[in-house]
């Protein structure tokens, strides 16, 4: 492996390390949300949630949709759902 994909994993592996990112993915794993939906489903502040998805945005790992007024969101590729799904397993076995 080289040492700028190495670079780029912990790049991604970080936005994933915060709990409310976590929660927006795990939200948006069931579909498309726009951003009211996803304040209240995680009982976060608006413009944190904004901060959260923004970074998100920025790796990549979520892609936005204007419809009128509103933004959507939806995770950007379909393998981000595997890769957490492998990580609530992990951390499921590592409890146990």
């Amino acid at each position: 492996m080289l040492s700028e994909d190495c670079d780029r994993i912990a790049d991604f592996v970080k936005a994933l390390t915060n709990p409310l990112r976590l929660r927006i993915l795990c939200e948006l794993q069931k579909g498309e949300r726009s951003v009211t939906e996803i304040v209240n489903l995680t009982s976060a502040k608006q413009a944190n949630v904004s901060i959260q998805l923004g970074i998100l945005r920025s790796r990549g790992i979520v892609t936005p949709r204007r419809s009128e007024n509103n933004v959507f969101y939806r995770i950007a590729d379909p393998r981000v759902i595997q890769v957490l799904d492998l990580m609530c397993r992990i951390s499921k076995d590592a409890r146990a």
